[in-house]
C-alpha cells in the first residue's frame, strides 16, 4: 500500500514540474515598455552671434552759414555696410540683448537749400553700442533698440549761392573730418531661417550733435562761419550667425 502511495506522489510531482515547464515556454501577453518622448524642443534666441549687413545712410543734415545766409541741407542716400556682434537672452518671450556694430559709410550729395547749395560730405565710418529688448513669437522677433553713437562728423567741402542781399559766393571748407559722439534709437524685425542663421531688417536714428567749420568764400576772401546738424535716418538688412544651437535635443527615454 505504501508503494501505491509513493508512486501516486511522484507521479503528481512529475505532472507538476512538466506543467510549469511548459508554461514557462508559452509566449508572455505582456507588451514592451511604452516609449516616454520628452516634449517638443522650444526654439531660443539665446546666445551670442556675429553677422554682416547693408543698406542706405540717408542724411538729415542742416547747416547754418553765418548770419546773411541760408543753410544747405543733405537728404541723397548713400550706401553703408559693416558687421555687427552681439549677445541675446530670452526669458519666455522677452529677449534682452547687447549689441556693437561699426559701418562705412559713402559720400553723399546735397541738396540745394532755399539760397544755398553745394556737394555732400565726404565717406566715414558710424558706430554704435546699443541696447535691444524684444519680443519672440517663436522663430520670428520684433525689437526696440537705443543706446549710444559715434562716427565721422562731415561738412561739406564746397558749397555755392546768394546770400539774403543777392550777393555771390563761393564757400570752400577751412577744416577737415572729426568724429562725434551721440545716440541712436530704433527698431526691427528678425526671423530665424534654421536654429543658427537669422536674418534681419533694421531702422536707426542716429544724432552726432553739431559741428562747427570755417568756410573761406573765394569771392569776397571772407571767412563763413558754419555750424552743421549731423542726423542720419540708416534702413539696413542683415544676417547673424548664432553660435548656440537655437534649441535643445529632444530626448527619449523608456522604462
Amino acid at each position: 500500500m505504501s508503494k501505491l502511495v509513493m508512486l501516486a506522489t511522484g507521479a503528481a510531482a512529475a505532472v507538476l514540474i512538466s506543467g510549469s515547464a511548459y508554461a514557462a515556454d508559452l509566449p508572455s501577453r505582456k507588451g514592451p515598455p511604452p516609449a516616454v518622448y520628452a516634449p517638443a524642443p522650444i526654439f531660443t534666441w539665446t546666445g551670442f552671434y556675429v553677422g554682416l549687413n547693408a543698406g542706405a545712410a540717408i542724411n538729415a543734415n542742416s547747416s547754418q552759414l553765418g548770419p546773411l545766409m541760408n543753410g544747405a541741407g543733405q537728404s541723397d542716400p548713400a550706401f553703408t555696410g559693416g558687421g555687427q556682434i552681439g549677445y541675446n537672452w530670452q526669458t519666455g518671450a522677452m529677449v534682452l540683448g547687447l549689441e556693437t556694430d561699426i559701418n562705412y559709410v559713402g559720400a553723399s550729395n546735397a541738396n540745394s537749400g532755399s539760397m544755398f547749395g553745394g556737394n555732400g560730405s565726404s565717406a566715414g565710418y558710424l558706430g554704435t553700442v546699443r541696447g535691444r529688448v524684444g519680443y519672440a513669437m517663436d522663430r520670428f522677433m520684433i525689437y526696440a533698440t537705443g543706446g549710444l553713437a559715434y562716427g565721422s562728423s562731415n561738412t561739406p567741402s564746397s558749397m555755392a549761392g546768394f546770400d539774403a542781399f543777392g550777393a555771390p559766393h563761393l564757400l570752400t571748407n577751412m577744416g577737415g573730418t572729426s568724429t562725434s559722439v551721440g545716440f541712436t534709437v530704433g527698431g526691427g524685425v528678425e526671423y530665424a531661417l534654421t536654429q543658427n542663421w537669422s536674418i534681419k531688417a533694421e531702422y536707426l536714428y542716429v544724432d552726432l550733435g553739431s559741428t562747427s567749420a570755417n568756410y573761406y568764400d573765394a569771392l569776397s576772401g571772407a571767412l563763413v562761419p558754419s555750424t552743421m546738424g549731423n542726423r542720419e535716418h540708416i534702413i539696413r538688412v542683415g544676417a547673424n550667425y548664432r553660435f548656440n544651437s537655437g534649441m535643445s535635443a529632444p530626448v527619449v527615454a523608456r522604462y
